[in-house]
């Protein structure tokens, strides 16, 4: 991890409240740790238990989830009266929040703390999960955004009717992976259904709508009935077999890249995420073998030139492939990875 060695960000602390911090519904995001100190972990009573987890601003620029809830706070009059259900809201990485990013280059990624490690936002996970398991929440949401161009999609780490139902609530694309192991909805996968809302592009009304629907729908509906399949089964379901990776550090383009950089990507990129992509496509050049691409599998194998090749540096496709979460922000492809890439995934039953 980035200056990990000379680390400047104070160990994160768990903070728990039995209610909703006055504030919390209107302040702007960007003056959160006005309202909540750091990581925090709220109650909200209901008239239904046992409560919905929900997780919001894992990644700091990720905002769609944290205004979700501002204004679930808001239509349900949460600071006078209970809600339809009971509600453990876990709003993570405030600090990043606040300075718009998606973490702090000397701090883990938090939604990859969730299975071990000896930094302090493991043992923050810990006992996030701690808390979690004492409460048995009955289902969890955790809500992100994209930086590339993506349809709105919901993902599962099992195939289970009730984790594929809560999922089908909210898109006909999901999207079945079990790596990377270390996110937030894997760990809590172990105590109750859970889902991933992937809702576009960080602020973008479509996707705030979206999660707002879903949540009041998780909120108000019988607890069978969410997990019941909805009137509309047919889903795109993919599963993720591949993560894409760019050496660290190395210089990125797109589209005619002037000046000299490591990997020159096609401008496009982002338009082939959940298309099927034929083998020959040409996604970019690059100025060396030592600058490549890299796939890794489920397993962690290097599995790259069973997916590429790199003749005469042109990054070319070898099969026919669905990509997911290409994107043209090098902060993103560098703190995290380039993108997935996913095969059909037929469902029993479906």
């Amino acid at each position: 991890m980035d200056n990990l060695n000379s680390r400047k960000t104070p160990p994160p602390e768990l903070h728990l409240f039995n209610s909703i911090p006055e504030r919390l519904s209107t302040v702007p995001v960007k003056e959160l740790g006005s309202v909540l100190p750091g990581p925090s972990l709220i109650e909200i009573p209901g008239r239904i238990s046992p409560p919905l987890f929900i997780s919001v601003l894992l990644h700091g620029n990720e905002t769609t989830g944290f205004l979700a809830m501002q204004e679930i706070i808001r239509k349900f009059d949460l600071l006078k009266k209970r809600s339809p259900r009971e509600i453990l809201l876990f709003v993570g990485n405030i600090n990043a929040a606040m300075l718009g990013v998606r973490r702090q280059t000397d701090e883990p990624d938090y939604n990859r703390i969730w299975n071990n490690g000896n930094q302090p936002e493991h043992l923050l996970a810990e006992e996030v999960l701690r808390q979690v398991s004492r409460r048995k929440p009955f289902a969890a949401v955790d809500i992100h955004n994209n930086t590339g161009k993506n349809p709105h999609y919901a993902c599962i780490n099992r195939t289970d009717d009730a984790f594929v139902n809560l999922a089908r609530r909210f898109s006909k694309t999901i999207v079945y992976f079990t790596e990377p192991h270390e996110v937030i909805s894997m760990a809590l996968s172990r105590h109750c259904p859970s889902v991933t809302l992937e809702c576009g592009f960080s602020g973008d009304s479509g996707g705030f709508c979206h999660a707002c629907n879903y949540l009041e729908q998780c909120l108000t509906l019988p607890q069978e009935e969410l997990f019941s399949p909805p009137t509309n089964r047919h889903n795109d379901v993919f599963h993720t077999i591949g993560r894409i990776t760019v050496p660290y550090r190395s210089q990125l383009g797109f589209g005619s890249c002037p000046g000299q950089v490591d990997l020159c990507f096609r401008d496009d990129l982002e338009k082939l995420n959940f298309t099927t992509v034929p083998a020959g496509t040409k996604l970019g050049e690059s100025a060396g073998n030592i600058n490549n691409l890299k796939v890794t599998d489920n397993k962690d194998r290097d599995v790259t030139t069973e997916y590429f090749s790199f003749d005469d540096n042109a990054i070319t496709t070898r099969k026919t492939m669905t990509p997911s979460m290409f994107t043209k922000n090098e902060t993103i492809i560098h703190q995290d990875c380039f993108g997935y890439i996913m095969e059909p995934y037929p469902l029993e039953n479906q």
